[in-house]
């Protein structure tokens, strides 16, 4: 099994329901070819180089996953035969890849992630609690000047 990544450019003026039904179809075909979706990454709407199909921006997307031959060559037909497709490229990362290895990296990720949203928030509360005391310290303050 190889891992692959392929960037696709969809129509900007998409609704974000069509765009919601070609994101379903795409990930749907990987896991119909026995692919394992690794990440799914909008980019969101941006500027292109060039135009293309007379259109000057366009709906970036990466997609990571596994899987083989088969299914890129159908993935990519996929997109030739879809309008809402403007452009597409698929590379290889890595040619022998264990797919519970990168299940496993996938689930450290995910951990990492949730420790660092932790952190975050334990951070803004901090920051917060850091402010209202210093609030209540200054009308402590403005209390014991007025008297």
């Amino acid at each position: 099994m190889r891992r692959y990544e392929t960037f696709f450019i969809s129509n900007p003026d998409l609704s974000a329901d069509d765009r919601a039904q070609l994101f379903e179809k795409t990930k749907d075909l990987i896991a119909k070819q026995d692919g394992f979706l690794v990440l799914f990454d909008e980019w969101g709407v941006k500027k292109l180089s060039y135009d293309i199909k007379k259109k000057g921006r366009g709906y970036y997307v990466r997609i990571d996953f596994c899987g083989d031959g088969a299914l890129v060559a159908e993935l990519e037909r996929s997109f030739r035969i879809d309008d809402r497709v403007m452009k597409f490229m698929t590379i290889v990362l890595s040619k022998d890849v264990d797919l519970e290895k990168v299940k496993e990296e996938i689930a450290r990720e995910a951990e990492a992630e949730a420790e660092r949203a932790i952190a975050t928030e334990d951070n803004d509360m901090e920051e917060s609690l850091d402010t209202a005391d210093a609030y209540e310290m200054e009308i402590e303050n403005d209390i014991d000047i007025e008297e």
